[in-house]
């Protein structure tokens, strides 16, 4: 399982952890829980993984829990992670202090294991909405895509992105329409995910930036694999979306912009794998560039292409 949900439970005691971790344990491939101390270095750490989910067990916490949540909203990357607290206090008062620091729920103990679960799962799913997600794959858009390589430079552990898109996509939606212009993007995306789901791992993260543009995050070991095997699925497949005779042509007319027609090869994908093995990147913006120059060579080759980045920088 990829685009796994990351959830954070500061948790002192160490009770809730155990619960929810048990609670999940047949789903925890879709949802990984990871505790933290209410010590400012643990939750450094905790909160530079920008999880989906806060879970905060007020009960023996060695620092004052509504700091601990101030210090969260602080923190500009959570700034719009949910935040559930939960703990034994009956002093109704104090829970709404909770929801003053724009805490999303305050849970009295003792939990109910079915309330807590849903409660999770739903939150979960909210922000990922919030987070953008593309209604025609089902993929998380631009905003979680910029959190997932924040996530990746900032961890300083192996990794590597492909950035993938069509050649002569427009060609294809001039012809076809762009109903089935969006059927060969869906079509895409599931090449992505099938290669993905056989040759990737659990923190793998396939995200859509819009059109015909795809990134893959995934562990450097595994990258090569996976880019070729998406490119190995969308040539095999992609001809099911032309016609018998644009097939056996191996081309489109379609009218250039000075009016005459113009032929126009069948759709190909682009692979451009950059990865934090030759270059050390400091911020989002470096391996945006190198992705599009990497990019931009790929797509003047002719086919289908898997090109990888090897230029050390600094």
């Amino acid at each position: 399982m990829f685009n796994t949900k990351e959830i954070v439970i500061i948790d002192d005691a160490g009770d809730v952890f155990e619960l929810a971790s048990n609670i999940f344990k047949k789903e925890k491939e879709e949802y990984e829980f990871m505790r933290s101390t209410s010590s400012k270095e643990d939750m450094n750490a905790a909160l530079a993984e920008i999880p989906s989910l806060i879970i905060i067990n007020a009960d023996n916490l060695k620092k004052d829990a509504l700091k601990v949540c101030e210090y969260i909203r602080n923190d500009s990357e959570n700034s719009i992670t949910p935040i559930i607290v939960t703990g034994t206090t009956k002093d109704v008062n104090y829970r709404v202090e909770f929801l003053k620091r724009v805490v999303e729920y305050y849970i009295p103990k003792p939990l109910t294991k079915i309330y807590f679960y849903y409660t999770i799962k739903n939150l979960s799913r909210l922000i990922e909405a919030n987070r953008c997600i593309s209604n025609l794959t089902g993929l998380p858009g631009n905003t979680q895509i910029e959190i997932e390589l924040k996530k990746r430079v900032a961890s300083k552990k192996l990794f590597a992105v492909l950035y993938v898109d069509l050649d002569n996509f427009k060609a294809y939606n001039d012809k076809y329409g762009f109903m089935n212009g969006d059927e060969t993007i869906k079509f895409t995306a599931n090449c992505m995910r099938e290669a993905i789901q056989i040759y990737g791992g659990k923190k793998d993260f396939l995200g859509h930036i819009g059109g015909d543009d795809f990134v893959a995050i995934v562990d450097f070991e595994n990258a090569r694999k996976i880019g070729k095997d998406i490119i190995k699925r969308f040539d095999k497949g992609i001809v099911d979306y032309y016609s018998d005779d644009d097939v056996e042509k191996g081309f489109v007319k379609i009218l250039n912009r000075r009016g005459k027609l113009e032929k126009y090869p069948l759709m190909t994908i682009s692979v451009a794998m950059i990865s934090n093995k030759y270059r050390k990147y400091a911020t989002v913006l470096e391996l945006g560039e190198d992705g599009a120059n990497v990019k931009k060579k790929a797509k003047a080759i002719a086919g289908s292409t898997f090109l990888e980045n090897r230029r050390r920088g600094r």
